[in-house]
């Protein structure tokens, strides 16, 4: 099976320059270009071992998306219709291959695992629950609170947390050491190095042991919890500014 798409998906990039002439003309096939060069984007990820993918539910989502396109196709001149039909069977010939490829069972380097392991805590002290599981990350929530942890580079989308009745209000654990006057806020790099299974371990431990030590206040809901952390996170920002200014302002103005 392997094999095959390894087949596939250069055969479908064949026709991936022309779509995307025809669709700066042509809505339908914009989205039929789109489609099958997501759909090829999924084929070599899954050729080249990528584990961050959840492969069913992206292959799924496709394929709903490939569905509309044909019934659009229907409506087209035969012509089209012949010359289109087969670019969007080999794409979904690749997807339903790709919808049976499984994410390992502890995700991405093991953080699944890992985080199950070390946040536990959450479940058994504060009757948090996973809401969601991908195989980069896991999201809690207590129905009061999420937390939110990934194995990405981002510092702040690795760990992100706040209330749910106001998504739109978002803290980051550099916020949560700010606000307990922890200085190892400053130390904290905005790009993470997490490309081994030990470095995995060893980040989410060090945002065990953080939330652990400050987040009884945050986990239990604690009245006015997030105004405190919106305070902090906003003059957390400030001093960033200041930082910045002190360091290029100057410089800035000679040049």
């Amino acid at each position: 099976m392997t094999e095959s798409l390894r087949k596939a998906v250069p055969e479908l990039e064949t026709h991936l320059p022309e779509l995307k002439r025809q669709g700066r003309a042509d809505g339908l096939l914009h989205d039929l270009y789109e489609a099958a060069e997501y759909c090829c984007q999924l084929g070599r990820w899954v050729l080249e071992g990528n584990t961050r993918v959840n492969y069913p539910d992206r292959a799924r989502g496709q394929l709903k998306f490939l569905t509309e396109l044909k019934d659009a196709l229907q409506n087209r001149p035969a012509a089209v219709q012949s010359r289109y039909t087969p670019i969007i069977e080999a794409t979904e010939r690749i997807l339903r291959f790709v919808e049976k490829v499984q994410p390992p069972k502890d995700g991405h380097l093991g953080v699944l695992r890992v985080i199950r392991e070390l946040f536990q805590f959450l479940q058994t002290e504060y009757s948090f629950a996973i809401i969601d599981t991908q195989p980069t990350g896991i999201r809690f929530s207590s129905g009061t609170v999420y937390l939110r942890l990934e194995c990405i580079e981002s510092l702040t989308l690795s760990c992100s947390f706040g209330p749910e009745a106001q998504p739109q209000q978002v803290f980051w654990i550099n916020d949560l050491l700010f606000m307990n006057e922890d200085p190892t806020y400053r130390t904290l790099p905005a790009e993470l190095s997490l490309d081994t299974e030990e470095k995995v371990e060893n980040w989410f431990a060090f945002l065990a042991g953080v939330f652990k030590q400050y987040g009884d206040p945050v986990l239990s809901n604690q009245p006015g919890i997030f105004s405190r952390l919106a305070k902090a996170q906003s003059e957390r920002d400030a001093e960033y500014v200041q930082e910045m200014n002190r360091k290029f302002g100057m410089k800035g103005r000679s040049e």
